[in-house]
């Protein structure tokens, strides 16, 4: 089963679910990030997926350094009770940027 931030559906005025410019990120931008961060979850086996509304809210909460720690933070603490914070962070990005790399070659 797949995690989200919220339970709720993040719709503002008429969005279609298209990414929109999230700072200085275009939609394409936006899109491979997110594409990168779920396939990192997965390769994990991590049961985590982020949209695009997960994300935007994530970036408002941490920026885009620690998007990790405070998704975890938020919507998986039971996992500090086990893990460092920096573990499950560094874990993570790790396979974002394998992912990353697979995606550029």
């Amino acid at each position: 089963m797949e995690q989200r931030i919220s339970g709720k559906e993040h719709s503002g005025g008429g969005h279609s679910g298209t990414p929109r410019p999230v700072g200085n990120r275009q939609g394409g931008d936006l899109a491979t990030e997110l594409e990168t961060w779920n396939r990192a979850f997965s390769e994990l086996e991590l049961p985590w997926h982020w949209d695009v509304g997960t994300y935007r809210e994530l970036l408002n909460v941490a920026g885009d350094g620690d998007c990790v720690a405070a998704y975890i933070e938020r919507e998986q603490p039971h996992l500090l009770q086990v893990y460092e914070k920096s573990f499950l962070r560094d874990l993570v990005r790790e396979a974002r940027e394998r992912c990353r790399a697979e995606t550029a070659g």
